[in-house]
């Protein structure tokens, strides 16, 4: 089972990777969500990481519905990062009527094309997921990163395990968000070769928590 720890500062990383994890989501700002790394950030996290790393375009907290200027600057910064040693990126939006837009689909592949590419948890908010998923097959998308179009992944159980059902071997659904040591091994169980979370103790700090990180490591096996 590959396991993908999303890591918003240079001690996560660190966490991350001497905990046995098998890949970085890079970005900043956990509070938002997430948004795409600074090329400073991402400069040192390079110097850090000696695991694969995806790089979050994602130009802002909020919604993901985005303009023109918008997916401009997202087009821009996976230019700017395809000039380093990277393995893949996690982009997402929706449009005003909560589909996918086909050509912007067909324009990420293309800008990204030899990279690993995932569609995150813009996805929960699809209206027509049957179909979005077609899409991303279509496009040639690695993964979906996705909570079951719940709060959270544990409750989103049930709609999880339907996407992954209809994803086949076609396309990876990795479930992402609310997971932790006490509901892993409900993922692990029912087949999901991929798993996404952050491993943060709220209560002691916004880092991933090298002691969280190797449970699961060692659950996972």
């Amino acid at each position: 089972m590959t396991i993908e720890i999303c890591t918003t500062s240079l001690s996560s990383i660190k966490n991350a990777q001497n905990a046995g994890a098998n890949r970085l989501e890079l970005c900043e700002n956990y509070l938002v969500g997430g948004v795409t790394p600074t090329i400073e950030f991402f400069e040192k996290s390079l110097e850090v990481s000696k695991i694969p790393i995806h790089i979050l375009i994602r130009p802002r907290g909020g919604d993901f519905l985005f303009n023109n200027a918008e997916f401009d600057r997202m087009f821009e910064s996976i230019q700017k990062f395809k000039n380093y040693d990277i393995s893949g990126f996690v982009v997402g939006f929706l449009d005003n009527k909560n589909q996918l837009n086909p050509s912007i689909l067909k324009e990420f592949r293309s800008v990204t094309n030899g990279y690993e590419l995932t569609f995150h948890r813009a996805f929960d908010y699809l209206l027509e997921q049957e179909k979005s998923l077609e899409q991303l097959i279509e496009n040639k998308f690695d993964r979906i990163l996705c909570s079951g179009s719940k709060i959270n992944s544990e409750k989103g159980f049930k709609n999880l395990n339907y996407l992954n059902s209809l994803a086949k071997d076609k396309i990876t659904i990795m479930p992402g968000g609310g997971i932790n040591l006490k509901n892993f091994n409900l993922f692990k169980n029912a087949g999901f070769n991929e798993i996404h979370l952050s491993a943060i103790d709220k209560k002691i700090s916004l880092d991933s928590d090298y002691n969280i990180i190797k449970q699961i490591i060692e659950m996972s096996k």
